[in-house]
């Protein structure tokens, strides 16, 4: 690649590539087009919450004149300005041009710099000239007619009519004969390098499955990915995923779609629509389209066709925030307290409408607000519930705690999760809730209750097991197990039991008392757990019959004495180890 003659370079491609530049260099940065006549791009670089590194990117490529260096002046109090408005902290200013400064530029910098309270650094000739060098795909796409040659080869590739095989170009069927899946290799990765050597703003992987691939809400994703596009050729699916090199490639170069959004009328599809549409909430199934005219990078995109369509939410992982949800009963007592992420707002599309979600550090409780703007500001609140299987019990404890009090007639607050300052608590109505058995949760709270006394008797680190019914997890033993462990004396009834009794015990005539050690086993999905053992009391009993058994031994079937069918259970702990 020869070097670039900036001063015989147009001025808009100077300020479009150095910024994309930065971009590449730092793959969360973004661009600020200034307002018109001010000149240059202001790249904005996250280095933490709430502060920035500004690259302000000039075309100057001579000697700076009074005027360029009044429109850097310029540049340098507007983002100033803009960043105080925006509560930003600026650590670094740079001034960024094909140009190295001489000794009286620098001079002029240093007061430039002595006039803000940010430091101020020149970016020049020689940083470009090696940003150049690192990003050879930007330098051809905007300078040596890259752009055509791009859409060429990508269309070309986007259509996968064949693999180079080993042993030469000519293909004919006796050339697959003994053809392994370790033959192509070589191929594939060819076909993946090529596909990504020229284009500045995006990045291709691809897949080829015998079934169509799955996506769920739920699944993660790069946060670069940008589309996912899928094609049917024979009885294989084509999966190409495009991924951002940066934030601002969406920028430069936007994905836009025409299409027709389906959906029956009264369905949850239709619901999910009608809000994205009201409120910018992102629908969470696929959207049946028709007619679809989408212009994807890479030559991938589809025009007339019908299909399904999935809308993402954006990665919003790094702008999240923390939130206090309490749940207060009608007398302002706290039941419940979780601390729930928050993510910054989507925007309905005519900008009227806000959607905001949250989610709970056990993922099992998710808040949502709908909110309409004007002309009467108008929020939906919606509560949502997840699985707790597979999570630890100290882990969704405090979540089901508040879910528990999710009830008609209590309030909710959500606060700041520090300071003083609190948010006026709201009651909880029916419509907030969805359609789900509170009583299960109730129940749920108190088998993850127990499960963290057990928890602390013993080494097996316990989760919640998978289950089909509530009758799967043996919760009542559950429970009981747990009063024990905590130092209760269960009462309990009997009717009838059997006792084992040596050969030459004599049978009882009389009423008696019985005192039984056994262990105590407590059943944890398909785990049993051993606590030691326990200690059961009879207060009466007499035999009613006697039967031998085979190994030379007796059965006494017995029964309540004098009318007492009770009896205690108590714990005797766990013997030490080397007992």
């Amino acid at each position: 690649m020869s070097r670039i003659e900036w001063t015989r370079t147009s001025p808009d491609d100077i300020e479009e590539a150095v910024s994309m530049f930065i971009c590449r260099l730092y793959p969360g940065g973004f661009r600020v087009r200034p307002s018109r006549g001010d000149g240059g791009i202001d790249v904005c670089v996250p280095t933490e919450p709430n502060h920035f590194e500004i690259y302000q990117v000039k075309r100057f490529a001579s000697n700076l004149t009074a005027t360029q260096k009044a429109q850097a002046i310029k540049s340098h109090k507007r983002i100033a300005a803009y960043a105080k408005k925006q509560g930003w902290e600026i650590d670094k200013w740079y001034l960024t041009m094909p140009l190295d400064p001489t000794k009286e530029n620098l001079t002029w910098l240093k007061a430039l710099e002595a006039s803000a309270e940010f430091p101020c650094e020149w970016r020049g000739l020689t940083h470009i000239d090696g940003w150049a060098a690192k990003f050879p795909d930007i330098v051809d796409y905007y300078f040596e007619n890259g752009r055509s040659r791009l859409q060429d080869e990508l269309a070309r590739f986007a259509a996968i009519s064949g693999l180079m095989m080993p042993g030469g170009t000519s293909i004919s069927p006796s050339g697959y004969t003994h053809l392994t899946p370790s033959d192509t290799l070589n191929g594939l990765t060819q076909l993946r390098e090529a596909l990504n050597t020229r284009d500045p703003h995006f990045y291709y992987d691809f897949s080829v499955t015998g079934t169509p691939p799955t996506w769920n809400y739920e699944d993660s994703t790069k946060p670069s990915l940008a589309a996912r596009a899928v094609r049917q050729v024979g009885d294989s699916y084509v999966t190409f995923d495009v991924h951002a090199r940066c934030v601002e490639s969406l920028r430069e170069r936007p994905i836009q779609a025409r299409m027709t959004l389906v959906a029956e009328p009264g369905s949850d599809n239709e619901r999910e629509l009608q809000e994205f549409m009201k409120y910018g909430r992102v629908p969470r199934g696929s959207i049946t389209a028709r007619g679809m005219d989408i212009d994807l990078p890479g030559g991938l995109g589809q025009v007339g066709e019908d299909g399904q369509v999935r809308i993402l939410e954006p990665d919003r992982e790094e702008s999240s925030f923390e939130r206090r949800l309490d749940i207060l009963s009608s007398d302002r007592q706290v039941i419940g307290s979780v601390e729930v992420k928050m993510y910054p707002p989507l925007i309905s599309p005519d900008g009227n409408g806000v959607s905001n979600r949250g989610i709970d550090k056990s993922g099992v409780l998710e808040l949502e607000t709908l909110t309409v703007l004007k002309p009467n500001p108008e929020m939906t609140v919606r509560f949502r519930f997840g699985t707790v299987e597979g999570k630890h019990p100290d882990e969704v404890e405090p979540t089901l705690s508040v879910i528990s009090g999710l009830r008609v007639g209590n309030l909710f607050q959500l606060s700041a999760s520090r300071g003083s300052k609190k948010a006026p608590p709201e009651e909880i109505r029916a419509e907030m809730m969805p359609e789900a058995d509170m009583a299960y949760f109730g129940l749920m709270l108190k088998y993850a209750r127990a499960l963290m006394v057990i928890q602390e008797h013993t080494d097996v680190e316990i989760v919640i097991p998978e289950f089909q019914t509530l009758n799967d997890l043996r919760i009542s033993e559950v429970l009981r197990a747990a009063r024990l462990l905590k130092g209760e004396t269960i009462e309990i009834t009997w009717n009838r039991s059997e006792l084992v009794a040596y050969a030459d015990t004599p049978r009882p005539t009389t009423p008696f008392a019985i005192a039984l050690a056994e262990p105590l086993i407590v059943p944890v999905g398909n785990t049993e757990i051993a606590l030691g053992m326990k200690r059961t009391v009879i207060e009466a009993a007499e035999v009613v019959s006697v039967e031998g058994r085979s190994d030379g031994n007796q059965t006494f079937t017995i029964e309540p004495a004098q009318g007492r069918n009770t009896g205690q259970v108590d714990w005797l702990g766990i013997p030490p180890a080397d007992s």
